[in-house]
């Protein structure tokens, strides 16, 4: 059996780019958190029309971001818009293990096998499996579990590992990129679509 259950409260929405930078902006001014929070939604910094949703939005994007180290969070603030999306998608599988293992089991394991497209199926077969073990995902309402998938597409092709059609796109990694990752865990590069040789060339 898992040894923790999955977190799926990945609903709220996609993969936040421009609050995530405005908050990581805010971060390296601050160099709190704590701070930041209060300053977020004082100034509704993420624009929100209503106090409740920018504390949604503000609590998921916090979350993820914490979880990246500093060198990342730097170059979340300073790199080009590919290296802020791979590492805004390398916070959310940070933060969920479901989109982590999906990424790896489902995402780079079709890559490898030269199936370029992504479908719903794909999605229901692993959400299928994983219910075997997770009698959370089994507790899911039909709304919610679509909701997920939605969700899971949306940050897919904004991270831009998936184009138009729900093609997989081949992970293009610059070397300031794959510095950040590689010093805090090699094995991170699963969750992209990439061989292993050309990690073992990465790294």
């Amino acid at each position: 059996m898992p040894s923790s259950k999955y977190l799926m409260s990945f609903t709220t929405g996609g993969l936040f780019y421009q609050e995530s930078v405005n908050l990581t902006n805010l971060y390296f001014d601050k160099r709190n958190w704590s701070e930041v929070k209060e300053i977020a939604l004082s100034d509704n910094l993420l624009q929100s029309r209503t106090k409740s949703t920018a504390q949604r939005i503000l609590r998921e994007t916090t979350s993820r971001l914490t979880l990246l180290t500093s060198n990342q969070l730097q170059l979340l603030a300073d790199g080009s818009r590919s290296e802020q999306n791979y590492l805004l998608w390398l916070a959310a599988c940070k933060r969920y293990s479901f989109i982590q293992e999906f990424a790896i089991e489902i995402l780079r394991e079709k890559f490898l096998c030269l199936e370029i497209m992504l479908t719903h199926d794909d999605y229901d077969y692993f959400y299928n499996k994983k219910s075997q073990w997770h009698e959370e995902l089994e507790n899911l309402s039909p709304s919610t579990k679509n909701k997920n998938r939605s969700v899971l597409f949306r940050m897919m092709l904004e991270a831009e590992l998936m184009g138009s059609g729900n093609l997989i796109l081949p992970a293009l990694f610059t070397k300031e990129l794959v510095a950040v990752i590689a010093a805090d865990n090699a094995s991170l590069f699963a969750c992209y679509p990439i061989s292993d040789r050309d990690i073992k060339e990465l790294i």
